[in-house]
């Protein structure tokens, strides 16, 4: 299910095509024509377009101001591939990370899980040794579909924070020259480069969450940790690299 600001984008989208057409008129065809038109696009967006027509379809029919709502096919769902490293990968990158923000970087990336904006905007003062917590969501921000959470510190990360705390030199947790960071893409990109591996800023959060899903850590508690809303989402995602996920179901078919 979309979240209302999803599905408002998607009906600004999907408006000046399906607004005018008569009911009689949707069909296989339309559908397809439709697709045609939005080909620029994403499968994933041109799914989440002609569900909105489909609700608002349905809801029309159960309403009785339709007899029956037409049958609209659907895009299937785009192959999900996980970018992301194994944690050795991630020490040799780790290891070639020469800048400092580059570091502490990568350490609060796969520490917290958060997005690459998230850790840029953190400051010291969500940054709580006391309770031993990274708190990600500034205090004046509005969490949005993009949430933010506050998540604990395990000792590696802690370790690294109170070390970067020492030399801060001003109330950005990733900084260079006194300032807020900007992007980290360039400095990102040539320790990358000297490890010898493919990799971006953003599949670091995806690293988190394979490492947890690997560990067992049950789905509701990494997407607690992700941010994401419904934890369904986080299964469909990671549930192929969690050891115990369907576990059961492959002993139910012994012979």
């Amino acid at each position: 299910m979309l979240s209302i600001k999803r599905a408002t984008v998607a009906w600004k989208a999907a408006k000046p095509y399906w607004d005018k057409l008569p009911v009689a008129r949707v069909d296989g065809q339309a559908t397809e024509d439709y697709r045609a038109r939005r080909s620029h696009c994403k499968p994933i967006t041109v799914r989440n377009e002609l569900a909105v027509i489909r609700a608002a379809l349905n809801w029309a029919e159960k309403a009785n101001l339709i007899k029956k709502a037409p049958f609209l096919k659907m895009p299937s769902f785009p192959s999900t591939t996980v970018g992301h490293l194994s944690k050795a990968e991630f020490r040799r990158l780790l290891d070639n990370a020469q800048a400092p923000h580059i570091k502490i970087f990568l350490q609060l990336a796969v520490g917290t899980g958060a997005r690459t904006n998230a850790l840029l905007d953190l400051t010291w003062d969500r940054v709580d040794f006391d309770r031993n917590v990274v708190i990600l969501n500034p205090h004046e921000r509005i969490q949005t579909s993009k949430y933010r959470a506050t998540v604990p510190m395990n000792a590696q990360l802690r370790a690294a924070l109170l070390e970067a705390k020492e030399g801060a030199m001003s109330d950005y947790v990733v900084e260079h020259g006194r300032e807020r960071v900007a992007s980290i893409r360039n400095g990102f990109a040539a320790a990358a480069r000297r490890a010898g591996l493919k990799a971006t800023p953003h599949m670091m959060r995806h690293s988190a969450a394979v490492w947890m899903a690997e560990a067992n850590t049950p789905f509701s508690q990494i997407a607690q940790f992700l941010g994401h809303t419904d934890s369904r989402i986080t299964e469909r995602v990671y549930g192929r690299f969690s050891p115990s996920f369907l576990a059961n179901a492959a002993e139910a078919l012994t012979w």
